[in-house]
């Protein structure tokens, strides 16, 4: 690892290289195989015997599907929310799952972010769906009770925010502006495909 880095940021970055691996349920094997080198060398990586150069950092970011940051101690959290960084598209990307959609969120964030009107809409339709999601989970017993104020623990608020997302989008007027083609990216492709076939369904069982 750089040299430059504190003997701290060294010690959490061994960890969590050995973490990530571990949570991915892959081999030492196999992570070494896949990042281009050695396990021999990819051990000596996660037991703080020897340093990385900053291009094994970015590898094992990537391939991790966390930040930089993360991976060195400087932020707790394993998502980069750095706008300028294009989301390269990754196996998992294929299948619908919130990692995905949360990544897809993200590749959003250039397009979203020029236009004042989208950056209000995003914020209350994330805000409201985040909301909602935490109304189901301490439904289910999946969080406790004291995450959410008591007024807001109603179907009745639960029913009219969910449709109040889709007056918003509703509201939001066509704008005829000639843009360049460009291949979405996979976690996009995957989102948008979920839901046309949730549609498809959707409208079948009406019939």
């Amino acid at each position: 690892m750089p040299s430059n880095l504190s003997r701290d940021n060294s010690l959490i970055f061994s960890t969590r290289l050995t973490e990530l691996r571990k949570d991915k349920k892959i081999s030492q094997k196999q992570a070494a195989k896949d990042l281009g080198i050695s396990q021999a060398l990819l051990s000596h990586y996660e037991n703080g015997v020897r340093e990385c150069g900053l291009n094994f950092v970015v590898r094992a970011a990537n391939y991790y599907n966390v930040s930089c940051d993360f991976l060195l101690g400087n932020s707790k959290s394993t998502i980069s929310l750095d706008r300028s960084v294009k989301i390269a598209d990754i196996p998992e990307d294929e299948q619908m799952t919130t990692d995905t959609i949360v990544r897809a969120a993200m590749a959003l964030g250039n397009k979203v972010q020029k236009d004042e009107e989208l950056k209000e809409y995003v914020k209350h339709v994330y805000g409201l769906t985040t909301y909602l999601v935490l109304y189901a989970a301490i439904k289910k017993g999946a969080a406790p009770k004291s995450w959410l104020d008591e007024n807001l623990l109603n179907p009745d608020v639960a029913s009219y925010l969910s449709h109040s997302m889709g007056d918003m989008t509703r509201s939001i007027k066509w704008v005829q502006k000639k843009m360049s083609r460009e291949k979405e990216p996979q976690c996009i492709s995957t989102v948008t495909s979920w839901t046309n076939d949730y549609l498809n369904i959707s409208i079948a069982s009406l019939l």
